[in-house]
């Protein structure tokens, strides 16, 4: 499969999140074609001579028991497998879903059917693009299988031991690497900020903190269209970026904890992820806001009320500066706390 070849795409599921993805699928320019298989057993009939890049299925629509074992049979053969289901009744579901040879399941791409409409786009083309990787990866194993077979032979029938040990020795090592070999990983673009805050502040303090960072020399991205969702996209985008800045504003009060508030879920959830990628992260955090979790230290943490939000804003913004090494980067890291 040439390196930037279009997906073939076998569709097994129906509904309306089915017709949405239908949509998103033949419009995108990662895709070839995109044929709908009614039924299971056409998906097989369709799948048979290994023509498909890409099958994607529904197992809580199609049938558990045998669609999780063609799945993992369809993988096996160098097919990217795609499960398109409600990720809610999944983890409902889990010891069911996951039980037996189907825990093999879990290293399955997934695309979430409750991904709300502005954010399919987006999700739709991460996970085509870790299916590129996939098919790139198995056409590339299955033509050094080939390459070995043949060594082997030649080996064999010239009883050459060095040459026999040499294929024994490139089979390890590829066997090896293809323990090793994960997801690949977007580059992380130099100087880049996610930025992470309740859409609620677009209009106020996003603006200005925006602003700043890009005076700066920073590129501001975020989750613009999330609406809350944080999916495959918006976790690339968080990988993808040098740093992550957390605008952490009042969303609720606590009961009965007097001046308490809890901010929004989803930020604690993009935060969990900055971390889980080791991105060095800044917390813009309005006083009051009790629930930003742990695993934080305080020099990572601007305290900001409305009056003096600009202050701290300048505050982080100029400890990016010194975490990112540019010469004119002024040392004042702590100034707001």
């Amino acid at each position: 499969m040439p390196a930037l070849s279009r997906l073939t795409v076998l569709l097994c599921d129906s509904g309306v999140a089915a017709g949405r993805l239908y949509q998103e699928l033949t419009g995108s320019p990662l895709v070839e074609r995109v044929v709908v298989a009614a039924s299971l057993d056409e998906a097989i009939r369709g799948t048979a001579d290994n023509a498909f890049d890409v099958v994607i299925v529904d197992p809580l629509s199609t049938g558990l028991a045998r669609t999780g074992e063609l799945a993992l049979g369809w993988s096996a053969a160098g097919m990217a497998v795609v499960l398109h289901v409600d990720q809610a009744v999944v983890e409902e579901q889990a010891s069911v879903f996951y039980r037996g040879e189907r825990v093999g399941l879990k290293e399955l791409y997934t695309l979430d059917k409750r991904t709300p409409a502005q954010m399919l786009a987006a999700e739709a083309e991460a996970m085509l693009i870790k299916c590129r990787e996939f098919r790139l990866l198995a056409t590339g194993r299955s033509r050094t299988d080939r390459l070995l077979d043949r060594m082997r032979d030649m080996a064999a029938d010239s009883g050459d031991d060095n040459l026999e040990q040499l294929v024994e020795d490139v089979d390890e090592t590829r066997s090896l690497e293809r323990a090793r070999t994960g997801v690949v990983r977007p580059a992380v673009a130099r100087g880049s900020v996610f930025l992470s805050y309740r859409f609620e502040e677009e209009d106020g303090y996003v603006r200005g903190l925006t602003g700043l960072l890009e005076d700066q020399g920073f590129t501001v991205v975020t989750g613009r269209g999330a609406d809350g969702y944080v999916g495959a996209a918006v976790l690339n985008r968080i990988r993808g970026c040098e740093f992550f800045v957390s605008l952490m504003t009042r969303a609720r009060p606590f009961a009965g904890a007097g001046q308490k508030y809890a901010t929004s879920a989803w930020l604690i959830e993009e935060k969990g992820a900055a971390l889980a990628y080791r991105k060095y992260l800044v917390l813009l955090v309005e006083e009051g806001v009790d629930d930003i979790g742990g695993l934080q230290g305080d020099w990572q943490r601007h305290v900001f009320t409305p009056t003096t939000f600009t202050t701290a804003a300048r505050a982080a913004v100029a400890q990016l500066r010194h975490r990112s090494g540019r010469p004119d980067a002024v040392d004042d890291d702590h100034q707001s706390r």
